[in-house]
Order: structure tokens, then sequence, then C-alpha cells
């Protein structure tokens, strides 16, 4: 679902002549200089829900699913275009991913529909020592605040959950086990440590 703040890329196709290409920049487009300065391309949902296109004026775009804004662009735009084709994205659908995962950091997705097991997958997996049972999403809710939702990998009914799936500046915190320091990574650890100690306690005692 679109919120305010989401940068959307707008490109329109059709059999009509050329005479509206800055719809499709992105295309035409150093994708270098695209990454960096993804506003110069894209169309930005003001705080009042509206996002204004060339040709086309403003348009209510807050509280619609992607393939709903894309309909109502489509409708729009067939003044100006033949059997037009529209794809929208958005641009700056940035998550991070803290905590005990293998590559922490911000990752941009491509796709909209990705869900916390997708993030997790780009992170390079959990460590051993992740709480599957506690992963905090900490989401925006409006344009001050925030909400803490709170994620049981390990539930089978988290699949159906409409907090699975990741929205636009989500972050996402793998807390550790309470455990965690008196974890042994393998046994080979283990009994190392522990010749290590007899080692230690003959010296002393010797």
């Amino acid at each position: 679902v679109i919120q305010t703040g989401d940068l959307l890329s707008v490109q329109i196709s059709s059999t009509t002549k050329s005479d509206y290409d800055f719809f499709n920049l992105e295309e035409t487009s150093n994708p270098q200089l695209l990454s960096k300065n993804p506003y110069l391309y894209g169309y930005i949902v003001r705080s009042d829900g509206i996002m204004s296109l060339p040709m086309i004026g403003d348009i209510k775009a807050e509280g619609f699913t992607m393939s709903e804004i894309e309909k109502v662009i489509e409708q729009i735009s067939s003044t100006y275009f033949k059997d037009p084709i529209v794809k929208v994205n958005i641009l700056n659908f940035d998550v991070s991913i803290l905590g005990e995962v293998n590559s922490p950091g911000r990752y941009n997705l491509v796709r909209s529909n990705q869900n916390i097991l997708h993030l997790i997958g780009k992170a390079n997996d959990l460590t051993e020592y992740a709480d599957r049972k506690k992963i905090k999403v900490i989401r925006r809710d409006g344009d001050m605040s925030s909400n803490i939702i709170y994620l049981d990998l390990t539930d089978p009914a988290i699949l159906s959950q409409k907090n699975f799936f990741l929205q636009p500046q989500d972050i996402v915190y793998v807390e550790p086990m309470k455990k965690k320091f008196y974890l042994m990574k393998n046994l080979s650890s283990a009994v190392s440590i522990s010749i290590s100690a007899i080692s230690l306690y003959l010296l002393i005692t010797n």
C-alpha cells in the first residue's frame, strides 16, 4: 500500500509516437546516476497523499496498492497514449536489518511484496546466536511516530500475518539469545577451551 513519502517511478509504454518520453527516463538514464539520485526520476507522494505527474496532473496515491494506482494512471493517460501500459515502482523501498545476521546493513528492494525471510536471505541468514522467536520490526506510522512489532519465525502462522511483509523504511532488529555468551560454536571449540583451562591449572599448581 502506497504511503506518504514514497518515491514512485512511473513508466508508460504504448504505440504512440514518443512525445512523452519524460515518463520513461529510467530506460534512457545512467543506472548509477539513477541509484544515486532517484529523486531526479521519481514522483514523491506528498503529505496530503497527492502525487503530481506531468500532463496527467494531481493523483491521489496514498492508500492505493501498486496495481490500483497503475490502473488509475492507465485510465487517465489513455487520453494521451494509445493502449497505454503503466508500470509503477517504489524507488525508495529501503529497509535495514541489524543484530544477529551475517551481513547487517541497508538494502533496497526492487519488488514490493518482499517479506522478512527475503530480507534475512539478503543478509546471508541469521547467526547461530539469533533469537528466532523475537524478531523486532520498527515500522513507520505516519510522519513522526513508529510502531514496534515482534515476530516469531518459529510460528507457522506467521506466513499469513500482514506484518510478515516488509514496508519501506522498516528497521528489522534480530535480538541475540539470552544464553548467547554460554554457547559453544562447536565441539572442537569446547575441547580447545577445556584443554587450555587444564593446562593453565597445571601451570599454576606446579
